[in-house]
């Protein structure tokens, strides 16, 4: 990473060893110097304090070693293992450069100040600069140019952070759904042990006591039952590396450790706490002389404690739809963007990059010179059907865009000019990506240093300049005069449409680049120093062809490295994850929420069939149905899902209203998302309700049950 010298200052972290930049290393001539990594420190000298002062090769280039930063140190990428001082040209410190939007720019607030202020400060920088530059001005108003000032963080995590919240939640409604069935557990467990516990109170035991030896007994399962979801956390950590977590910010530094033990631990001490002194609640207002005097197995479990046990199995439903509803539209959304297509077929092609040094390669001759050799040596391997060259790979990281315009389209009144995505690309990329050409040719020979300036347009941007022409022939341009954007002079260079293409997605599958679309240099007529290679196969892993590329380029240049290596579908894939991975979350929590809710309405069910055999003997003895006893249950099971169903849907549309952002291709109030949601926990609730309706219908044998 290139970094100004005011860097290190302004994240106030020392270094291990060594210091950070001076000013003067900012400058050219002085800025041969670099800071290294802790990783990379211990990696290259073994973490020898005499590396401070000697020298490494970048880019076949000697830097001096003047620092090492700390263990675990990163910004913005952690993939970053060593850092370079930023020396400006001139002219890049000229005003003809103020056009330039390729810096990252950070600043810390002072003590006091907020991002309001700041904001209020650039807006004024910015106005001054548009006086400043009249040149610029209107060029910058009909672009609506403006400076967003907002905290690191904030930004760091701003595409992910929904989805983060949005996991916490549906964990959270797990763990409320798997208490509330427990909490009914210990209703049940409490009525069965009434009289015991009345027996104490009796003898002299206060209620404090009980209170105290209840909460030790909840203590004790809650306890046990962490330290099990602890090891099974342990085990899905590794599962959800193939979710690629750690490609979220610091996603690295997921593990668990003492902060997620004691979370744990706090988390556990209040629910067995909550679920001990629910039955000490359940006790208050009871008749002891009626309880003990009272003949059989146990007492009667009290209306309250019966209303208390189906407003759990409600919450329970409720909890459960929210749940559903939530899955379902991450899971129809998640669909939606694998119907996208991303105007490339990603199967079999292998992707890897290369930086050419400026040391060994100073001109573009030289870098045409070696592209063209690795692309040759490339598509003689066996099994390589297509090979080319980019500088911007479809799913990457690196993008760039630029103004451009077609001869004689004439600009609206306050139009702003369009900035699509810019991409060059030598022979027979396209064909190793699978794009699709829908007009004219791709590259190819022709398209030489000095053949005629070319250049091939996606169709968005094609529709927009020629939505009623053919565009091959047609000419393109980059302005030239910034008083006159749409002026023509001998500094004019025409480049000429010979192909069409279909849209690619370069970002990911619901990115819209834009919505200007994209346009393709020939690589020979805009040389780039960095380059990530293309190669597809006709069959087999493309992965198996790494070792043989790293021979090729080790070939050409020994001190070349080669990073990157990976699968063009690994990279569609990682595009994905914000969305694959809520999506899986969410279904899992709401499989699991499904199963509880089913379990506790069939626990409930069970033990109101219990408590009601005499009455289920007597009306079997006067004469009922064993089907109008089982439609009697049964009922009761409905009771408790319709509640559910009314006091979820509320939580179901505020769920969806607050998923807008997360979704594609569906609405948040989607029905039929709604209404599978509702059919699956109802088939489910029904299933559950069944089991003890059958059981009360089939098998209580009616002089038994009046005999108790």
């Amino acid at each position: 990473m290139n970094v100004t010298p005011s860097f290190f200052r302004l994240l106030q972290v020392p270094p291990q060893l060594g210091r950070h930049f001076t000013d003067a290393e900012g400058e050219l001539g002085s800025e041969k110097k670099v800071v290294l990594s802790y990783g990379l420190w211990h990696s290259v000298f073994a973490g020898d304090a005499g590396a401070i002062g000697r020298d490494i090769r970048l880019d076949g280039q000697p830097f001096t070693i003047v620092g090492v930063m700390p263990r675990g140190f990163t910004f913005v990428d952690d993939d970053v293992m060593l850092w370079r001082p930023l020396a400006f040209t001139p002219q890049q410190k000229s005003d003809d450069e103020r056009h330039s939007n390729s810096w990252r720019n950070i600043g810390r607030l002072k003590p006091g100040a907020d991002v309001r202020q700041a904001q209020q400060q650039i807006d004024a920088l910015n106005a001054r600069n548009l006086d400043r530059f009249p040149k610029y001005k209107q060029v910058l108003l009909n672009a609506r140019f403006h400076t967003s000032v907002v905290r690191l963080q904030d930004d760091l995590v701003r595409d992910v952070k929904p989805s983060l919240y949005l996991l916490w939640g549906g964990a959270l409604f797990v763990l409320l759904i798997g208490c509330v069935n427990v909490a009914n557990l210990v209703l049940v467990r409490t009525s069965a042990r009434l009289r015991e516990l009345v027996t104490r109170v009796a003898l002299g035991a206060s209620r404090w006591r009980i209170a105290r030896q209840l909460v030790t007994e909840s203590m004790v399962l809650t306890a046990v039952g962490a330290g099990a979801g602890l090891l099974v956390g342990f085990a899905a950590l590794r599962l959800l590396a193939a979710l690629n977590i750690q490609d979220l910010p610091r996603g690295h530094e997921i593990r668990i450790d003492g902060a997620v033990g004691a979370y744990t631990v706090a988390i556990v001490a209040a629910i067995g706490i909550i679920l001990g002194l629910i039955p000490v609640v359940s006790l208050s207002g009871v008749n002891l002389a009626a309880v003990l005097s009272e003949q059989g197995r146990g007492g009667t479990s009290g209306r309250r404690a019966q209303l208390l046990r189906r407003g759990f199995v409600v919450a329970q439903v409720a909890f459960a739809f929210v749940l559903l509803n939530g899955a379902g539209l991450l899971f129809a959304s998640f669909r939606s963007v694998l119907a996208v297509d991303p105007g490339l077929v990603a199967d079999h092609v292998l992707t890897a990059s290369v930086v050419l040094p400026q040391v060994r390669y100073k001109d573009d001759p030289s870098l045409v010179q070696f592209t063209a050799e690795t692309l040759r040596h490339l598509r003689i391997l066996p099994g390589v059907t297509a090979a080319g060259a980019t500088d911007t790979i479809p799913f990457g990281d690196r993008h760039s865009d630029s103004v451009i315009l077609a001869e004689g389209y004439q600009m609206k009144p306050g139009e702003s000019l369009i900035s699509p995505d810019q991409v060059v690309v030598s022979p027979g990329f396209f064909e190793a990506i699978g794009a699709k050409l829908i007009r004219g040719r791709f590259f190819d020979q022709r398209d030489g240093a000095d053949g005629p300036k070319a250049v091939i347009v996606d169709e968005k941007l094609a529709h927009r300049f020629w939505p009623d022409r053919d565009p091959i022939g047609r000419r393109m341009y980059r302005p030239t005069d910034i008083n006159n954007l749409l002026a023509i002079s001998d500094k004019t260079v025409f480049l000429t449409v010979v192909g069409v293409i279909h849209d690619i997605k370069l970002r990911n599958l619901v990115e819209r680049n834009g919505e200007v679309g994209a346009y393709y240099y020939p690589f020979d007529q805009n040389v780039r120093r960095g380059l990530t290679f293309a190669v597809r196969t006709s069959a087999g892993d493309p992965a198996a062809l790494t070792r043989s590329l790293r021979t090729i380029i080790n070939e050409m240049d020994r001190e070349l490295p080669l990073f990157n290596v990976r699968m063009m579908s690994e990279l569609v894939n990682r595009s994905l994850m914000t969305h694959r991975s809520p999506m899986l979350l969410s279904v899992i929590f709401g499989v699991v929420a499904l199963f509880l809710s089913a379990v506790g309405m069939y626990g409930v069910l069970a033990y109101l069939v219990t408590q009601r055999t005499k009455e289920i003997g007597i009306r079997l003895a006067l004469g009922s149905s064993a089907a109008a006893v089982f439609r009697l249950m049964l009922r009761e099971g409905v009771w408790l899902m319709v509640g559910g169903f009314v006091l979820g849907a509320g939580g179901a549309m505020a769920l969806g209203r607050s998923l807008e952002s997360q979704l594609f291709g569906v609405q948040a109030r989607d029905p039929i998302v709604l209404l599978l949601a509702t059919l699956t926990l109802a088939l489910v609730g029904l299933a559950a309700s069944a089991l003890p309706a059958r059981r009360a219908a089939t098998r209580i044998d009616p002089v038994i049950a009046l005999a108790e």
